[in-house]
C-alpha cells in the first residue's frame, strides 16, 4: 500500500486556494468589516470547506489502493501542510497589503457589543488598548499555534472523523 504524494499535495492546493478565494469573497462583500456580525457565522461554517477536502482526498486515497488509519492521518496532514504554505503568505499579504485596516472593523464590532453591554466607556476603552496591542505582542506565538492547528490538529481530527464514514477498502489493499 503507497499513497499517491502528488494527489495528496493537489487536495492540499486546493484547499489553501479555497481558503484565499474565501478570505477575498469575504472582503469583497464586506463581510470581514462593514457586516461582521453577519460575516462571523461564515467564519465559522468555513471548517466544512477542510473537513470537505480532507475527507475527499482520504476518500481518493482509499479507493486507489486502500488506506490504513496511520496513512489516513499522513494523509490529513499533508493536505492540511500543503494548504498552510499557501494559505499563510496569503493572510499576510491580505492584513498587510489587501486589506491593512481589517483589525479596526473588529475593533469597532467589539466596541458595538460592550456598550450595548452596558459596560462602562472607561472598561471599553481598556479592553480595545488590550485588543489593539495583542497582535503586536503575540504575533510569534499566533503563527505557532495557527500552524499546529491547521497541519496537524484539524487534519488528525478530521482523520478520525472520516472513520466513520470512509471504510477500508479491502479488496485493492495487500
Amino acid at each position: 500500500m503507497s499513497i499517491n504524494l502528488v494527489k495528496s499535495m493537489k487536495y492540499g492546493v486546493l484547499m489553501g486556494l479555497g481558503f484565499c478565494f474565501y478570505t477575498i469573497m469575504m472582503w469583497l462583500t464586506k463581510l470581514d468589516s462593514a457586516y461582521l456580525s453577519i460575516g462571523q457565522y461564515f467564519d465559522m461554517a468555513i471548517i466544512i470547506l477542510p473537513l470537505a477536502i480532507i475527507s475527499l482526498g482520504i476518500y481518493q486515497q482509499n479507493k486507489l489502493n486502500g488506506i490504513t488509519l496511520l496513512q489516513r492521518v499522513f494523509v490529513a496532514i499533508l493536505i492540511g501542510a500543503v494548504s498552510f504554505v499557501i494559505y499563510n503568505p496569503f493572510l499576510y499579504l491580505y492584513h498587510h497589503v489587501i486589506n491593512p485596516d481589517w483589525f479596526n472593523a473588529v475593533l469597532a464590532l467589539k466596541e458595538i457589543e460592550l456598550t450595548k453591554g452596558g459596560l462602562a466607556q472607561d472598561l471599553i476603552a481598556a479592553q480595545l488598548e488590550v485588543m489593539r496591542n495583542s497582535p503586536v505582542a503575540q504575533a510569534k506565538m499566533f503563527q505557532l499555534s495557527s500552524m499546529i492547528a491547521s497541519v496537524l490538529v484539524i487534519p488528525i481530527l478530521i482523520s478520525f472523523i472520516t472513520l466513520l464514514f470512509i471504510k477500508k477498502n479491502n479488496n485493492q489493499a495487500n
